[in-house]
């Protein structure tokens, strides 16, 4: 199946060009009908001369009309002629009031969305090579743009200035308050609890015989070591088994010791003004601490340098990981049709929504662009787009032209 490609301006002038000589063709074929009967006694010719003098009149007429849409006919400024280079902007605000009241209207677009499957195309479209090329050269590219960026003196300088500044009205006790407020809630601070518990355990188990050697070298040279290990070995099993317990017994009076000590550090960030006191003294000694601040940009420009270097492989790492997980969610949501429902709802609200706040300044583009459209440009590209069409005007006119003198004079004989 062969795809018709648009075509160039530089074609569609030549196929115009090429359309107009068909009605002019037809206006000297009437011109020549009309001179060879114009004294032609014979019964015959009478019939042909009215069907020619009425095509040139025909021709003539719709020849004006159609010119007179986009230029002065002969160049004389007759009025209501040139209509549109004269009037661009006015039909440009009627095509724009148009398109805004009737093709994005919101029931229009919201009825035009729902019978398309937009998680479908987008499935579809992550799994082409095409789409997975698309997402991951979009994501490197922003990426890249952004470590560039940030090499910018000007843009690291803008960034340290405003973080600087919004940290400064942050209160930094009142906000850990907050934030182990959210801890407490529903428990989580005592299954974060239970997690280092158990790693605890692990790493007690796993490290005892570091500890034993240490044990060793403070111990007095007196003591045997028999005895050194026997009460080690009792201290850590006893140690292990506290932690132990603790992990497993949520009620245990330690873990509620340690809610209770959680709970009024809490209270005590948010309200306490010697807290807060404390934490404007540690947000003050972070943002002048110059040290800090040298090493943790010198994170910063190794980790960037080694994305930038990264990126710049054929085979980069990053561009890997996008493309499988650009794979992963495309198979993710293949599998869920319940989140492909959702999925179509919300594009499908947001997109109406988006739509009908800003129809008005969506239309506008047509108005806008007409506008700043030169009027001989503004003609020359419509009578491109249309000017064909028109074309089969006047040929129309022609033939029909002729047929009305034909009946005129048949009504004449009567």
């Amino acid at each position: 199946m062969s795809i018709d490609l648009p075509l160039t301006e530089q074609e569609r002038e030549r196929r115009l060009r090429r359309m107009k000589r068909v009605p002019l063709v037809l206006l000297m074929l009437m011109v020549i009908l009309f001179a060879l009967t114009l004294r032609q006694p014979a019964p015959w010719a009478a019939w042909v001369h009215a069907f020619a003098e009425a095509g040139m009149v025909g021709a003539l007429a719709d020849w004006f009309a159609v010119v007179a849409l986009f230029r002065h006919p002969l160049g004389i400024p007759i009025p209501h002629t040139a209509i549109i280079p004269v009037r661009k902007n006015e039909l440009g605000e009627a095509m724009a009031g148009f398109i805004a009241d009737h093709f994005l209207e919101t029931e229009v677009v919201r009825e035009k969305l729902t019978r398309v499957d937009l998680s479908g195309v987008t499935i579809e479209w992550l799994r082409s090579k095409r789409g997975r090329l698309s997402v991951q050269d979009f994501a490197c590219g922003m990426l890249s743009w952004s470590l560039e960026a940030l090499h910018e003196q000007r843009v690291r300088e803008f960034l340290s200035r405003l973080s600087r500044r919004q940290l400064k009205n942050v209160s930094l006790a009142p906000l850990v308050g907050h934030t182990l407020d959210w801890l407490i809630k529903d428990d989580r601070h005592q299954n974060i609890l239970t997690q280092l518990l158990q790693y605890a355990i692990v790493v007690l188990h796993d490290n005892q015989e570091q500890i034993r050697e240490r044990v060793k070298e403070g111990s007095p040279w007196w003591l045997p070591g028999f005895v050194d290990d026997r009460i080690l070995k009792q201290m850590l099993e006893r140690v292990e088994g506290q932690l132990f317990q603790m992990s497993l017994d949520r009620e245990h009076p330690l873990r509620g010791q340690f809610n209770d000590w959680l709970e009024n550090l809490a209270g005590n960030l948010r309200t306490s003004p010697e807290h807060r006191r404390m934490g404007h003294r540690l947000k003050q000694q972070l943002l002048e601490n110059e040290a800090l601040q040298d090493y943790l940009y010198g994170i910063w420009q190794e980790l960037a340098q080694r994305l930038e270097t990264d990126l710049d492989q054929p085979d980069s790492a990053v561009r890997a990981q996008v493309g499988q997980w650009v794979d992963g969610l495309a198979d993710e949501l293949g599998r869920d049709e319940a989140m492909q429902a959702w999925i179509n709802g919300w594009l499908t609200e947001t997109m109406v929504l988006l739509v009908d706040r800003n129809r008005t300044q969506i239309a506008s583009l047509i108005s806008d662009t007409v506008r700043s459209w030169d009027g001989r440009d503004t003609s020359r590209r419509v009578e491109l787009a249309i000017g064909r069409d028109l074309q089969f005007i006047r040929i129309n006119g022609t033939l029909v032209g002729g047929l009305v003198g034909v009946l005129i004079h048949a009504v004449t004989l009567v």
